[in-house]
């Protein structure tokens, strides 16, 4: 409120001036008038003294009013310097006033600042607390629970490995019977695979016997059915043949070893001639007579 005061002193004293410095511009450019009622002067009744003198007060009315005008604006403007010190200081005291008044509002409000900060540090510092006392037993409850699991886990664990070292030792006694049962039965089993290849050997033998007995039997009916068919040449000599057989006596084919041509050819066709020859159904006789050497002539009755 003081501060618009001031403010309006100063406007209105401007004004003033302002009007002051317009009337004194204005009043310079009046010029001596002549009065309506006054009566001509004779220029010639005039003379130059009395226009000297009358021009002198003119100016010299003219200076006084315009040093007493000069000695208003200054007293104007002394007054104006006051006016404006005195907004200044006006302006200055409600300035520190103003500043006193933030002063203490920041004081107050570092103060709420500082309380408030103190107090939520208060109550940080107990909820920490609370949160620590709680993890504390949080931690503790589980360190114990982790340590009875560990004794559960070892527990276990060694009765595992109690039954597994059972198991192995039972498995390995199991191991060890069924290696002795298997050695006594593979000793049993050679034993009789001995005996039966002794047993087989001696069959084989006499199957072998009994075989080329047959064979032999064969081929002296063989070598009689083709002597029957053969037209021996009266000259003396020999052939000896390779002649090769299909079941049922077919004469597959008759190949000349050795021998002269007379007892050859006439040899071939009796072969041939004589077919079929007597073979036996047995396999294993047969086999042996698939390919027979046989001899004709000089060296007759030389069957290989």
């Amino acid at each position: 409120m003081k501060l618009s005061k001031a403010i309006i002193i100063s406007v209105i004293a401007h004004a003033l001036l302002i009007a002051l410095l317009a009337f004194n511009y204005q009043f310079s450019k009046i010029t001596p008038k002549q009065s309506a009622g006054a009566k001509p002067i004779n220029a010639r009744s005039v003379n130059a003294k009395s226009i000297e003198r009358l021009v002198k007060n003119i100016k010299q009315k003219d200076i006084d009013k315009k040093k007493k005008e000069l000695e208003r604006l200054r007293k104007l403007k002394k007054e104006e310097e006051k006016v404006r010190k005195k907004i200044i200081e006006e302006e200055q005291k409600v300035k520190k006033a103003k500043q006193r008044q933030a002063d203490a509002e920041r004081k107050r409000k570092n103060k709420e600042k500082k309380a408030a900060e103190a107090k939520k540090k208060r109550v940080a510092d107990d909820k920490a607390r609370k949160k620590k006392i709680t993890a504390d037993k949080k931690l503790a409850a589980k360190k114990k629970a982790e340590a009875e699991k560990k004794r559960k886990v070892e527990a276990e664990r060694k009765r595992k490995k109690k039954i597994a070292e059972e198991k192995r030792k039972k498995k390995e006694a199991q191991k060890k019977k069924l290696a002795k049962e298997k050695a006594a039965k593979e000793a049993m089993e050679r034993e009789m695979q001995r005996q039966m290849d002794e047993e087989a050997e001696a069959l084989n033998a006499a199957k072998q016997q009994q075989v080329m007995s047959e064979v032999d039997k064969f081929v002296s009916l063989i070598q009689g059915k083709i002597h029957r068919n053969w037209l021996e040449p009266e000259n003396p000599g020999y052939c000896i043949f390779r002649i090769s057989l299909a079941p049922g006596g077919l004469v597959i084919g008759v190949a000349v070893l050795e021998g002269d041509n007379q007892h050859c050819e006439s040899g071939q066709r009796a072969v041939y001639k004589a077919e079929p020859l007597p073979v036996s159904k047995d396999p294993d006789v047969f086999a042996e007579l698939r390919s027979i050497r046989l001899t004709l002539g000089e060296l007759d009755n030389n069957v290989q």
